[in-house]
């Protein structure tokens, strides 16, 4: 079996789903499936192509210029998006001995999909729901105009009727694809993974993180690292930051960076809060050391972003054995889960309150913090592990080409 990976994210750009395409073509290369990678060149911080994939002999690609632009001019990233589609057109034309093509999500994954689809023929393409558009733009308030908003379900719409098969990463996101008129028989569930095998808790004495900010282990780390962009609510974090400024030993690490930083931390400014520190990104191969920083993480997300977009971070911090305190929709199964199996707190979205005594009643019963992080532990083995997810993945691919 060949599987043609067709990604508009390229490897030389730092992105958040660097960690899960490398698993993943490492991981198809394993299993004995020849693999061809068409992937885009951006700003070539990193090589094109991971040292380690050369070494399998099943493994191919080609490489296509993607422009850089801004991130705040959306009609020309979204032109650019589709003329990359058109440029990649010619390599999927000329490889043709795949036999099943996996197209990896974008707000203009409509015409990598229709593009995929001509080339295949009868072969199946899969399409990869990563992020929900328009969904995640309209409820991030990046896309208010109803008009646009229409124009932009109509055409996803296309997309989900053009793909053989849609995988998204939550139940709350496929109910989300279900109410775009998707048949139930076309959709897989397959989380963000974590990898079991490197991904764990770090000592405190062994914590690099810690030891580049010289941290003290006496106080309780409220930790986000990630994305500041629009679907984060700094709001949140300020309106919480200044409900628990009294406490001393409480101090919020906001790691990353983001659309939305620096009014974050002019607001921060502002208010006075010295509660919140900022810190910058660190590279992927930090995430252990800091996720095992924080006491808890801090997922504060704005109302109808859950379904339409998913926190990759859970699974991470689950694999460090640390607890999570969400603020999301309480209707959301995402909600739901931390609750119902005690990993965390899940509060509403709407009440920083709530998520100050989320954030107390761990912080004052230690007992409690370090029990929720053993059931996260757990359930991130059974659900959100890279061999597990993985191999549901290639069961996938083998299901789908031997369908009549």
């Amino acid at each position: 079996m060949k599987v043609l990976y067709y990604f508009t994210s390229g490897f030389d750009t730092p992105n958040p789903s660097y960690h899960l395409m490398d698993a993943m073509i490492e991981d198809t290369l394993k299993s004995g499936i020849d693999v061809h990678m068409i992937s885009s060149h951006i700003t070539g911080e990193n090589p094109d192509v991971p040292e380690h994939f050369k070494n399998y002999s099943n493994f191919t690609y080609d490489i296509v210029k993607y422009n850089n632009v801004n991130k705040h001019s959306f009609v020309k990233r979204y032109f650019s998006g589709i003329k990359y589609a058109l440029d990649c057109s010619k390599y999927i034309k000329r490889v043709q001995d795949y036999d099943v093509i996996y197209v990896q999500s974008c707000p203009t994954a409509l015409y990598n999909v229709l593009i995929a689809k001509w080339y295949a023929k009868k072969r199946p393409v899969i399409y990869s729901v990563q992020d929900m558009f328009p969904g995640s733009s309209i409820y991030s308030g990046i896309m208010p105009q109803k008009w646009m908003q229409n124009i932009f379900y109509g055409l996803q719409r296309i997309a989900y009727n053009s793909a053989d098969c849609i995988t998204v990463i939550s139940e709350d996101m496929k109910n989300k694809v279900i109410e775009q008129n998707v048949p139930i028989t076309k959709i897989e569930t397959i989380v963000n993974w974590f990898d079991d095998r490197t991904v764990k808790e770090v000592s405190w004495k062994d914590n690099r993180f810690v030891k580049k900010y010289d941290l003290s282990n006496d106080k309780f780390y409220v930790q986000y690292a990630g994305t500041m962009g629009y679907v984060f609510d700094y709001k949140m974090v300020l309106a919480v930051a200044e409900l628990l400024k009294d406490y001393d030993d409480i101090l919020f690490q906001m790691i990353g960076q983001g659309s939305q930083k620096k009014a974050f931390m002019e607001e921060r400014e502002k208010r006075g809060l010295e509660n919140i520190i900022f810190y910058p990104l660190e590279p992927q191969n930090m995430v252990s050391d800091v996720y095992s920083t924080c006491s808890i993480c801090l997922i504060p997300l704005k109302k109808g972003i859950i379904g339409n977009s998913v926190p990759s971070k859970a699974g991470l911090l689950m694999a460090c054995n640390r607890a999570i305190v969400n603020s999301v929709d309480s209707d959301s199964d995402y909600y739901r889960i931390f609750n119902e199996y005690e990993m965390g707190i899940s509060v509403p979205n709407d009440d920083p309150q709530a998520v100050a005594d989320a954030i107390l009643e761990l912080y004052k019963n230690k007992e409690k913090l370090e029990q929720f992080a053993k059931n996260g532990h757990e359930y991130g083995k059974r659900y959100y592990s890279r061999s597990e997810n993985i191999n549901r993945l290639i069961k996938l691919f083998s299901g789908i080409t031997s369908r009549p």
